[in-house]
């Protein structure tokens, strides 16, 4: 029987995060021997989630996250320097996100790492003799059943976004099984499929324009964001469109599909400029591509050359007719209930040594850094709890 002091299952961003702050706290205690440490990765190799990060190049955190210097602080003490952009998004010196997820796995040398294992359960046991019980831990790995024992259990087993990176939701059936309340989970930070009256989008794929996005909701507005709107073959994509995303839900007993139809894009293609400017061009070509502009520009409405359609493109209203699913979404909404973690420490309130971090959680944020804070803020105040704990 193999017994650790902490087990953490995942090996991703808020797991890394955690033991490599596991690991450095205690060797500041310096005190007696160091506790054992393994990780539990589902994939081939621990951080494969991360290097797809930010178009490859890892948005670490972003300059209007409260955490962002403790977060850049343990950066920098893992070997990683950063740099900001003009957005506020700080990305690693090198703009490689696998130089990112090589210098956690360097900082987690000390660990027991076991790859291609499939936590399946998480019980907890309570010996009869009132004697301090313990945490199994059965999964698979490979074709064979395995079991790991633990004093202390870490979940950061991320949520349901990206399942081509092996985050497929086994963490939430686990917390349930533990007794936690799982809010309703949904994939966002994704692009939305959208029609409009005489609009072919197919013929639209791939062009991107400046704009502002509104989402209205029984038609009042609900948030809006500006940036590049990126167009697909059925819809609309880009930051901007992502971030409206956490917003697009049902309400309590109500069918997601009909929820929709309460939702609508409104869109304006020319931010930078009023009607009264955009009435004076015979064509709105010249501020939007020239396909997009053929969508706007009428012949014979105002004049005998023509003239471009001002109020719609300004006001361009687009009917939602779907979210794209989790393969698409960069994040989850939803999770592992707030209430019944103590957000100081990450411990569970319901099951004493039981630790949560990371996506797994219903704490959600816009793009730009922000999820992956949570990831390492969650992961290494996970570390701390369990230190402070006296593991």
């Amino acid at each position: 029987m193999m017994k650790y002091d902490l087990v953490i299952a995942g090996g991703g961003a808020a797991g890394l995060a955690a033991a490599a702050s596991f690991i450095e706290e205690q060797k500041k205690k310096g005190a007696g021997e160091s506790a054992s440490v393994c990780i539990l990765e589902k994939n081939e190799y621990p951080g494969r989630k991360i290097n797809a990060t930010g178009g490859g190049r890892c948005n670490l955190t972003n300059k209007a996250c409260p955490g962002k210097e403790e977060t850049l602080d343990f950066f920098r003490n893992i070997g990683i320097e950063t740099w900001q952009d003009s957005e506020g998004r700080y990305y690693p010196y090198t703009n490689k996100a696998s130089d990112v997820s090589k210098a956690l796995i360097d900082a987690v040398s000390g660990a027991d790492i076991k790859c291609g294992f499939t936590v399946k359960v998480i019980s907890r046991i309570q010996p009869d003799d009132g004697s301090e019980g313990c945490f199994m831990i059965t999964g698979m790995q490979g074709s064979a059943m395995e079991m790991v024992f633990a004093d202390k259990v870490l979940i950061a087993m991320g949520g349901k976004a990206g399942p081509q990176f092996g985050t497929t939701g086994d963490g939430y059936t686990i917390a349930r099984t533990l007794g936690h309340t799982v809010t309703r989970v949904f994939p966002i930070l994704t692009g939305i499929e959208c029609r409009a009256e005489g609009v072919d989008f197919a013929s639209l794929k791939g062009i991107r324009a400046k704009g502002t996005v509104i989402l209205t909701k029984d038609g009042a507005p609900i948030v809006r964001d500006t940036g590049e709107i990126q167009f697909t073959e059925d819809g609309v994509s880009g930051i901007c469109v992502f971030n409206l995303t956490p917003h697009i839900k049902a309400d309590k007993r109500e069918r997601f599909e009909d929820a929709l139809k309460r939702f609508k894009i409104v869109v304006d293609l020319a931010p930078d400029f009023t009607e009264e400017q955009l009435a004076s061009r015979e064509s709105a070509f010249g501020i939007l591509t020239e396909k997009l502009a053929a969508v706007f520009d009428r012949v014979g409405a105002d004049s005998e050359s023509g003239a471009a359609d001002t109020a719609r493109i300004k006001h361009w209203e687009l009917d939602i007719t779907g979210i794209k699913g989790w393969r698409d979404a960069q994040a989850t909404f939803g999770g592992v209930a707030l209430d019944e973690i103590n957000m100081d420490t990450m411990e569970s309130r319901l099951v004493p040594g039981l630790y949560f971090a990371g996506e797994i959680i219903d704490a959600q944020g816009p793009c730009g850094g922000f999820n992956l804070q949570n990831a390492w803020e969650t992961g290494i105040k996970a570390a701390r709890g369990i230190i402070d704990g006296e593991i």
